[in-house]
């Protein structure tokens, strides 16, 4: 099948639309093509601003890690949102392809949609996916404090997911909870659920082993990987470094972005914690797997909110499984099951520092337990939670069940 994703809002260099979800689908005979937002020179950039792709003007044409890409300039405004829809929409049909793959809930699924009604017109059968990376009516609703103002928004917002999802063919979301969700806008819509799983052979690791962490010989290096901003607990964990510097480090495997940044390394300075904190900068995504070895825990340190709470499990939790770190996150209801499940890290009910402090000493006086939860995720991560088991039993499967829709269905 010929298969055209489009995103408005991530990077091209994303890990679960690019390198797990394209990659996967060219691997089993699938033409794909991406569509993805370049600034007004046509460069496709990361969030730190360096160029992932240069793209030729007038459609942004080239291509990343041999997909073919085609971009469209970011525009302000909800006059720049239906220049985009409609010019996108146009652009999108003339590839005539057999499905429409779209990873927002807003501005990318009104395009895909828009592509398969003109399509439609022109005497053409083709399908829409809505691929739900976190529960779609959060993101706005989590802006408001009012209880009113809150139960208005995902009023509204879920009146829009339900026009939307009469007409999408197929779903996949990022965990059971959002799952649920579209089965209740759409019951008879099939729905697979992709977590964002580490593809193993690009994150191979040397050793079956767990992290070792032996207390004479060094400090207990802790791991967060991505952005690090205020509602992911930078503030705690520069105070838990403070306490703790004597017998941990904090690695960013990401970085720190604006007023944050700043802020960050206006602390390092004035606490001098040089040593103590250490920045890699923003990888390529290849790179992230290289970045957590030598690690001793992973930390998933999010704040309370609902899109938090109902969204999840990110990719790190899974990356930090698959480097052999145990896990230390803030109790959330799908990490809750899966630390649980698989024993392979430990819960703290929020992310002040005296819960992490706490925590911390625990593993700090048992290297044992480290290692012991860290094989336990990496087991896991190859029973049950690699992207080639995603790959194998869930995207497939969604996909050949289109096509056999595509040329058994019923007619226009």
């Amino acid at each position: 099948m010929k298969i055209c994703i489009i995103s408005t809002r991530h990077i091209l260099d994303d890990a679960r639309i690019v390198h797990k979800e394209a990659i996967g689908l060219i691997a089993q005979g699938h033409k794909v093509i991406l569509y993805f937002p370049c600034n007004d020179q046509f460069q496709f950039t990361r969030h730190d601003g360096s160029v992932i792709a240069q793209g030729v003007a007038s459609e942004g044409r080239t291509e990343f890690i041999g997909i073919p890409v085609r971009g469209f300039r970011r525009q302000k405004g909800i006059l720049g949102k239906l220049k985009i829809y409609l010019e996108v929409s146009r652009r999108m049909a003339m590839e005539q392809a057999d499905v429409y793959h779209a990873h927002e809930p807003d501005l990318s699924l009104a395009i895909a949609l828009r592509t398969k009604k003109l399509l439609k017109k022109m005497g053409r059968r083709t399908m829409v996916i809505h691929d739900m990376h976190e529960f779609p009516p959060s993101e706005n609703a989590d802006l408001f404090s009012s209880r009113l103002a809150v139960f208005f928004v995902l009023f509204v917002m879920m009146v829009r997911d339900w026009f939307f999802a009469r007409n999408v063919d197929h779903v996949f979301t990022a965990n059971s909870i959002v799952r649920g969700y579209a089965l209740l806008l759409a019951p008879k819509t099939r729905v697979d659920v992709l977590y964002n799983c580490p593809r193993i052979s690009m994150f191979p690791q040397e050793s079956d082993a767990g992290a070792h962490y032996e207390p004479s010989s060094g400090k207990l290096i802790l791991c967060h990987e991505g952005s690090l901003s205020f509602d992911r607990g930078l503030r705690n964990l520069v105070e838990v470094i403070d306490t703790l510097r004597d017998r941990v480090v904090l690695r960013i495997i990401g970085d720190v972005f604006g007023v944050e940044r700043e802020w960050l390394h206006g602390e390092i300075k004035r606490r001098g914690l040089e040593k103590s904190i250490k920045i890699t900068g923003w990888l390529p995504y290849q790179k992230v797997g290289e970045a957590l070895i030598g690690g001793h825990v992973g930390l998933i340190l999010f704040s309370e909110c609902l899109n938090n709470r109902l969204a999840g499990p990110p990719n790190k939790l899974f990356n930090y499984m698959n480097a052999g770190l145990p896990v230390l996150s803030v109790d959330m209801p799908e990490m809750r099951r899966i630390i649980l499940e698989e024993q392979c890290g430990l819960l703290i009910p929020d992310q002040n520092v005296s819960s992490v402090i706490e925590t911390l000493n625990l593993l700090l006086d048992d290297p044992e337990r480290i290692e012991s939860m860290g094989r336990e995720g990496r087991r896991a991560i190859r029973q049950r939670y690699s992207w080639e088991c995603m790959e194998k039993y869930h995207l497939s499967a969604g996909y050949r069940s289109m096509a056999k829709q595509l040329t058994q269905g019923p007619p226009l």
